[in-house]
């Protein structure tokens, strides 16, 4: 049986390999043009979450439970524990095999696939402050808007091969159209890292101007020189993403304002 004295000597082993797999997680980025350095960090760390996870089934053993046989009771109380545990040494060990994999070769180029950028997503959303449905939206918008841009750009030529285009109705359409993928982009961008990192002012430049973007949204559905119908269905999907995006957005706002009360 462990003896009681030794308790504190067991917690402060688990605290101490807690600490250092959490400065890991914290500060191995740091070290990403290191790949030798940043690989002997990972070993420690699985080997320190392995460490831990035995800590805890020894603490198991030295109970009068499963002394007394009967561990399926043992298991049923703290199977929580143990199946969460398990999973992390396993995520923990995949995630620095994909990593390492990645940057082995070049390490002085910064990798970030659209793997490891959805798994900073739901790993940020944890924090339960960030919107879910805003990202999502705000990625899907982003392949939609380039899409949309060139389908215009497009379209234009059609429409110049095709029909009397006046001159500076032209110039008009294609200017607009331009400035449209600039707001676009930077409106998409904000919007991201406002929602990822929890910031108000990045946020509301994003809401801020989704308001232009609908606006020349809307020209494009109802006022520009020749619409098409393949147009007015693009504008229209357009429209909707802006207005769930504007509802999320204001959402997410209040919530980190109601974060920073606290």
């Amino acid at each position: 049986m462990l003896q009681t004295s030794n308790y504190s000597l067991v917690l402060f082993l688990q605290f101490l390999l807690l600490f250092y797999d959490l400065f890991v997680n914290s500060f191995s980025e740091l070290l990403r043009t290191a790949p030798a350095v940043q690989l002997v960090l990972f070993i420690i760390q699985d080997i320190a979450i392995l460490f831990n996870v035995i800590i805890i089934f020894l603490m198991f053993f030295n109970t009068f439970v499963f002394q007394a046989g009967l561990v399926n009771l043992l298991f049923h109380k703290f199977k929580g524990t143990i199946l969460l545990s398990a999973a992390y040494l396993a995520l923990s060990i995949s995630f620095h095999v994909w990593v390492m994999n990645l940057r082995w070769r070049d390490s002085s180029r910064f990798v970030w696939t659209e793997g490891l950028q959805t798994l900073f997503v739901f790993q940020r959303l944890g924090r339960q402050r960030s919107s879910a449905p805003l990202q999502v939206l705000l990625f899907l918008n982003g392949w939609y808007s380039a899409t949309y841009f060139l389908l215009e750009a497009f379209v234009f030529v059609y429409k110049v091969l095709l029909l009397p285009y006046p001159f500076t109705n032209l110039l008009l359409d294609v200017v607009l159209l331009f400035l449209y993928l600039g707001t676009e982009a930077t409106r998409i961008f904000f919007g991201s890292k406002g929602n990822l990192c929890q910031r108000k002012v990045p946020l509301s430049i994003s809401l801020a101007l989704t308001i232009p973007a609908a606006v020349m949204a809307a020209y494009y559905l109802l006022l520009q020189t020749y619409a098409l119908r393949l147009e007015a269905i693009l504008n229209a999907i357009l429209l909707l993403f802006y207005a769930v995006e504007l509802l999320l957005g204001v959402l997410a706002l209040v919530s980190f304002s109601s974060m920073d009360s606290y």
